[in-house]
């Protein structure tokens, strides 16, 4: 398995090796700066003796120092050049992952879209057959089911009360209704309750 660097880590490293280069190119103009001067002559010597001298001198350290900073540099320059090739490869390998991600929620979008679309025709569908249900019962039977739905609601107000510490009494008051209703929806909520616990 490969180990990932993270690209940061190789845009400095990048950074410090080309400043090392920079560095490294500064020391070998001074050196060659240092050896193009030529040493004032000596009284009694011949100049053109002392500049080819010089110049034999110069061009042998020359050689040395190209020779040493080229040692020097090649490793830097493979290194540079693995970082880079590797920060490639992150590259590649990001934009890949990139677009799998994009095309799944392209994906997952469109199938949540669909589901909408389908949830939004049921619920159409299921209210208007719910209307026609309603107009297609007698009148007493619409009130029937008006009058059920009220049942409900008023078994749900009994139990929020209930929750909230009243008792029977004050419930059955409140609600204008008689307490052994209150009574039993009240000891019907526990025993589920109680059910539910037992599971």
């Amino acid at each position: 398995m490969m180990l990932k660097v993270p690209t940061e880590f190789l845009v400095v490293l990048s950074l410090i090796i080309d400043l090392f280069l920079i560095f490294l190119l500064f020391l070998f103009i001074r050196r060659a700066n240092r050896l193009q001067r030529s040493p004032t002559p000596m009284p009694g010597t011949d100049p053109g003796d002392i500049s080819a001298q010089t110049r034999e001198k110069a061009q042998v350290v020359a050689r040395q120092v190209l020779t040493e900073t080229a040692e020097m540099i090649e490793p830097i320059l493979e290194a540079s050049k693995d970082a880079a090739m590797e920060f490639e490869r992150l590259i590649q390998e990001k934009q890949i992952l990139t677009r799998k991600l994009d095309q799944s929620l392209d994906s997952k979008m469109i199938s949540i879209n669909l589901l909408l679309s389908r949830a939004n025709t049921l619920y159409s569908q299921l209210e208007n057959q719910h209307n026609v249900l309603l107009n297609a019962l007698p009148k007493r039977g619409a009130e029937l089911f008006h009058k059920e739905t009220d049942v409900l609601d008023q078994q749900q107000r009994i139990i929020d009360l209930y929750y909230q510490k009243m008792d029977v009494d004050t419930i059955a008051e409140r609600l204008s209704i008689p307490k052994g209703e209150v009574a039993l929806v009240i000891g019907l909520k526990e025993k589920f309750i109680a059910m539910e616990k037992s599971r």
